[in-house]
């Protein structure tokens, strides 16, 4: 089983189970204390009523209901009440889907595609993101981690990616640039040092090609990438006025 019939079937399955919590909630308003909303109801029932015209049965969907207003509200209020105790983030981390992972290709069935298991991909990226998680905050690979927030993103081939905030203990911060250095590249790496390094940055690190040569890239807008790139070099990471840092690019004189 594959293709289009699986990608149905997990659709129909994620309906039937959404409209089955949503039929939950409609019948159980009492149970979810939205009596506290009665003044806002008695407002739009009158004023519908002032204009001849039916405002109909108002449903509350609670914090509880994964994507609803409230809950992304709450989600919004718990990562600002984070980052007030522990203070600003310190690392943007970003890791999306790989559809060349061993994990996924060992694992499809013989004419088959990622976009043909969905189910799949979401398992073994959230073995990933475990995995990522677990390096993160028990192994300290980016030093010690006081908190954390992230998202997860689907594109719109189906892929997976996580956002990730990360906090570092106050003895970790990046302060300066040499520290900065320590924790981002946005260099190629040296091919004699690093070979495996370097094979694996040219082939999913490397933006483009845009601007002058391909105008139809799809990063292209008036005439200009909206990425900006290409970066300008530079010897040295600084901090701009906004206080993100430029990373340095050194002219190696690399020829890809």
């Amino acid at each position: 089983m594959g293709g289009k019939l699986t990608q149905q079937i997990a659709v129909d399955a994620y309906a039937k189970a959404e409209a089955s919590r949503l039929n939950w909630i409609r019948t159980h308003q009492k149970d979810l204390r939205v009596e506290m909303y009665t003044g806002l109801l008695d407002h739009i029932e009158n004023r519908a009523n002032s204009e001849g015209i039916k405002a109909g049965k108002a449903v509350i969907l609670p914090s509880s209901f994964m994507g609803s207003p409230r809950n992304m509200q709450q989600l919004y209020q718990d990562a600002i009440a984070i980052v007030r105790k522990y203070g600003k983030p310190d690392l943007f981390l970003t890791m999306t889907t790989n559809p060349n992972w061993d994990e996924i290709k060992e694992n499809l069935l013989p004419g088959q595609s990622t976009s043909d298991r969905p189910d799949l991909v979401a398992r073994v990226f959230n073995m990933k993101v475990n995995e990522l998680l677990k390096q993160i905050k028990n192994d300290n690979i980016l030093g010690a981690v006081v908190a954390y927030v992230y998202t997860i993103e689907y594109q719109k081939r189906s892929l997976p990616h996580i956002h990730m905030l990360i906090i570092l203990h106050e003895d970790y911060k990046p302060k300066t640039t040499e520290i900065i250095d320590k924790y981002v590249s946005a260099e190629i790496p040296d091919k004699e040092v690093n070979p495996a390094l370097y094979d694996r940055v040219l082939k999913h690190m490397i933006h483009g090609p845009c601007g002058n040569l391909n105008q139809r890239s799809p990063c292209m807008q008036n005439d200009k990438c909206m990425k900006d790139f290409p970066k300008p070099f530079i010897n040295g990471t600084i901090a701009n006025k906004d206080g993100y840092p430029v990373y340095r690019r050194r002219q190696a004189g690399v020829i890809m």
